[in-house]
């Protein structure tokens, strides 16, 4: 696990074989805070775009959960790529 803070984080996400569902949140590292859904959780079909992108700017220890959902039986091949820059503070 890779807790991240104060930082942009950004993703791209390719499923080979598509029709999954996507979803994204964040869950903070402390107890008294709240999980953020970055993403709501949607069927992505092989009309569609063929890279997801999404980005979120992380302000406080925690990680970002990205759920891919096969609910085939069908193999697929997922392929991601994530980047962090510093943030700076508004």
């Amino acid at each position: 696990m890779i807790e991240y803070a104060n930082c942009l984080l950004s993703w791209e996400l390719r499923v080979i074989g598509w029709e999954v569902s996507y979803g994204a949140e964040f869950v903070p590292s402390s107890e008294g805070s709240y999980t953020v859904i970055i993403q709501k959780t949607r069927k992505v079909g092989s009309s569609e775009e063929p890279v997801l992108c999404n980005n979120y700017k992380i302000g406080e220890p925690g990680k970002v959960v990205l759920t891919i959902d096969n609910s085939s039986s069908k193999k697929k091949k997922l392929l991601y790529r994530l980047k962090t820059k510093p943030s700076t503070s508004d």
